[in-house]
């Protein structure tokens, strides 16, 4: 790019070409080559690509872990270009294509022959989208196959939780889950989580770790989403039900937008008017999702869902019903998700905060009484005994955070630590590993460094209770 331009500018570039490109593929697969409509398409793309390309000579546009590249640089979305990202993605998938390198020398004739044959094709083996575009007199757009090129990895779980935190942002503003097409950007980012989910169960957890006080709502809403979906995969819940949990878990405080501001943010601890303002917020949801009009049946799943999740269990919470006499599968997931993110966050109105170790022992505690007791089980079997997140003290006298659960079929108690001090700081070590007949390090006791305090390590025993 000459002269340097900045990373705002660069960023801008990067999308603009993408978008372009992806608009002239919509308009090639409408209109025949000699269309205004696709020439005034074609010349746009054409000048972003010699204007991104004018120092290397080329411009490579890639698909990789669910995300877009230009070269190495991954292109950021938002949630208003999200779906149109998507296709992309999907666009390449269908070519079986991982990268499309693009010449100094493309004309725009030979441009738009190319991107005729994009918007058709559909690929029986690998390798077929290079001849087709060679048949069609295209040379100047090289394709690499999935998996070639050097793009950095595991960027999909990060791209996927960021898409699902700027969608909370949106909602939490003051059209909320009102504004217009928000329940179809929505869907979209819910199927970006449901997929990360599935291709790795573990990649999202230490994300959920993330707390910023500031805006509580909008990662709450996301941290509640992501663990619901991953407690459903455990449950073996199908793709398009997973979507249906997300969407309704992004959208289970929907009525706190509408809670009194002051009660919402106070700092000392609530009276017990202004927690009765706040155990409005189950019903207010409810309200605000059905003002949206016709509703879909898992736009109704999320209006049941935002209505339960305070009703524990043994139907012993609120808001009091005498119309239902057991909360629904997502309710109950929703429940456990939500009381455990609440728990891990630190609140100005709480005098004591929970380390995440803290809030998986509540769940257990209250497991037949305020949570479902069968998905309590999976839930610590997904978090281990030492959720992400929670600090401790090792046997070797190192201190570390736990950074990922137990692989499956491991022990509960034995984690990935990150040593932070002590040690090698920096080191993950993982807790399952033997030094002969003993565990080369152990848990000795959990950190809270929110509160100054320490705590033994839990017995396992405790899982006894569920």
């Amino acid at each position: 790019m000459n002269g340097g331009p900045g990373p705002a500018r660069t960023v801008v570039a990067g999308q603009n070409l993408v978008l372009s490109f992806t608009a002239a593929i919509r308009t090639a697969s409408y209109y025949g080559p000699d269309n205004a409509v696709l020439q005034q398409a074609v010349a746009t793309l054409s000048r972003l690509l010699a204007e991104m390309g004018h120092e290397e000579g080329s411009v490579t546009i890639g698909v990789h872990s669910h995300c877009v590249f230009i070269g190495r640089s991954r292109v950021r979305t938002s949630v208003s270009n999200y779906e149109r990202f998507t296709h992309l993605i999907e666009l390449f998938e269908t070519w079986e294509a991982g990268t499309l390198t693009f010449s100094e020398g493309l004309s725009e004739d030979e441009l738009i022959r190319a991107l005729k044959v994009l918007a058709e094709f559909r690929a029986a083996e690998p390798g077929d989208l290079a001849d087709a575009l060679l048949a069609a007199g295209v040379t100047q757009i090289r394709v690499d196959a999935v998996g070639v090129g050097a793009q950095p990895q595991a960027i999909a779980p990060v791209e996927a939780y960021a898409a699902a935190m700027q969608m909370s942002e949106e909602m939490s503003g003051e059209e909320g889950p009102h504004r217009p097409g928000v329940v179809r950007h929505l869907r979209h980012v819910t199927q970006a989580v449901v997929d990360q989910v599935l291709r790795d169960p573990r990649s999202l957890v230490a994300l959920t770790t993330i707390k910023d006080f500031d805006r509580y709502l909008i990662t709450h809403s996301t941290n509640v989403a992501v663990l619901s979906v991953l407690l459903g995969q455990r449950l073996g819940l199908s793709k398009s039900k997973l979507g249906e949990l997300c969407l309704a878990a992004f959208l289970h405080d929907a009525g706190k937008l509408e809670v009194d501001p002051d009660v919402l943010q106070k700092t000392g601890a609530l009276t017990e008017e202004e927690w009765e303002e706040m155990r409005r917020h189950p019903i207010l949801a409810a309200h605000s999702l059905l003002a949206n009009g016709r509703l879909t049946a898992p736009g109704m799943r999320a209006v049941v869902v935002a209505f339960e999740h305070h009703l524990n269990y043994d139907m012993s919470g609120y808001p009091h019903t005498e119309i239902k006499d057991r909360v629904s599968l997502f309710g109950n997931i929703v429940a456990i998700t939500d009381r455990y993110d609440a728990l891990t966050t630190k609140r100005p109105y709480r005098e004591y905060n929970f380390t995440p170790h803290e809030a998986l022992v509540h769940l257990v505690e209250n497991a037949g009484t305020l949570f479902d007791p069968v998905l309590v089980k999976l839930f610590a079997e997904i978090m281990g005994i030492y959720p992400p997140g929670t600090m401790v003290r090792l046997s070797s006298g190192e201190l570390g955070v736990v950074c990922e659960p137990p692989v499956v079929g491991a022990p509960l108690d034995r984690p990935k630590v990150r040593v932070v001090s002590g040690g090698e700081p920096g080191t993950i070590v993982a807790l399952d590993e033997r030094a002969g007949d003993e565990f080369a390090r152990s848990i000795a006791g959990v950190l809270n460094p929110a509160n100054m305090g320490q705590l033994p390590a839990v017995d396992p025993a405790i899982f006894a209770l569920v």
